[in-house]
């Protein structure tokens, strides 16, 4: 008898979200706070949370430290998500974003994260060691670094996984995106500005997007998914492309959209469905978060409700502009 699939998400730098909502964001002066709410984040926990309400069998592996990981460990059984914590001596970082009520504009302030010790970093990779993934079961890379960790570590961690399952995927920016796709992992699903950074240039247009595209496809990455906001998504493979366009909504929220995205698609890629219903859902996940306040993740009734109203189209339409001009 067939094994149900399961989802593995890493969480290194994860987060407790604080979101604030006045009426404008004023400088120099006092803003009042009108409504406030505290979720788990931290991208590879997002993915877990929202995988988790789509009904998948999930655990997300976890730095957590202090009261705040004490405070996210919490929060998270409090949603029954699955997780596997490696406890650090420093302290697990806060992000606090302040919303607009009226315009939703988004004024966002990260922590760095703990300093991670090489005794810690060991842990991390015992833990990974002694995960027991099956073939099809999928792992997912997700988020930034900490301080502490080399900037090669995720190419380190996708080399391992890959020996587990073929199915590794990874999201994440900057130089740790370089590694990492060094090791070329089944899929990245970066935005236009974390794909710029990854080649080192700037994207005009589709048409020069649809000529750099296909080196990452030819080093060996299966599948590339580019998220553009309210404009839709792109998911690339071998000599295929497909377009969605999203619904149209009143956003509440754009945070964790793109993970909620990366959930749905991942959803029915272990359903072992075609791209097309992949990014079909993934975008109706997408679009589902942005209508809920902070980083809290839709039902998948929520998501069901926008299925039907995302157009997948075989090409580019020639309409649409990568960029406002």
């Amino acid at each position: 008898m067939r094994e149900e699939p399961r989802v593995f998400t890493l969480s290194l730098n994860s987060s407790l979200d604080h979101t604030y909502y006045v009426e404008r964001i004023l400088f120099e002066d006092i803003n009042r706070v009108e409504e406030k709410r505290v979720d788990a984040g931290g991208k590879g926990i997002n993915v877990g949370r929202m995988l988790a309400r789509l009904g998948a069998e999930i655990e997300v592996i976890c730095f957590l430290g202090g009261e705040t990981g004490k405070k996210i460990a919490s929060l998270l059984k409090e949603e029954g998500v699955k997780f596997r914590p490696i406890y650090t001596k420093g302290e697990t970082r806060n992000i606090f974003n302040f919303v607009e009520k009226k315009t939703g504009r988004t004024l966002r302030i990260n922590e760095k994260g703990p300093l991670i010790s090489p005794e810690e970093e060991e842990r991390l990779f015992s833990c990974l060691d002694e995960l027991e993934l099956n073939s099809n079961d999928i792992f997912v890379i997700s988020g930034s670094l900490p301080p502490g960790l080399k900037v090669d570590t995720y190419r380190r961690i996708v080399e391992k996984m890959k020996s587990k399952t073929p199915t590794v995927v990874l999201d994440t920016d900057g130089e740790p995106l370089k590694e990492g796709v060094k090791s070329l992992p089944f899929m990245i699903k970066p935005n236009l500005w974390e794909l710029e950074r990854l080649l080192g240039e700037r994207i005009e247009s589709f048409g020069r997007l649809k000529e750099r595209i296909p080196i990452l496809l030819n080093k060996g990455i299966s599948v590339i998914s580019l998220t553009l906001g309210e404009k839709g998504a792109l998911v690339f493979w071998n000599s295929h492309l497909l377009y969605g366009a999203p619904p149209k909504i009143t956003p509440e929220s754009s945070i964790g959209c793109g993970d909620a995205f990366l959930s749905g698609f991942l959803f029915h890629l272990l359903r072992e469905e075609g791209y097309r219903e992949c990014l079909r859902y993934a975008i109706a996940c997408g679009t589902a978060k942005a209508t809920k306040k902070g980083t809290l993740m839709p039902e998948k009734e929520e998501g069901d409700r926008f299925v039907d109203e995302v157009e997948i189209y075989p090409a580019i339409p020639g309409s649409l502009h990568l960029r406002e001009r």
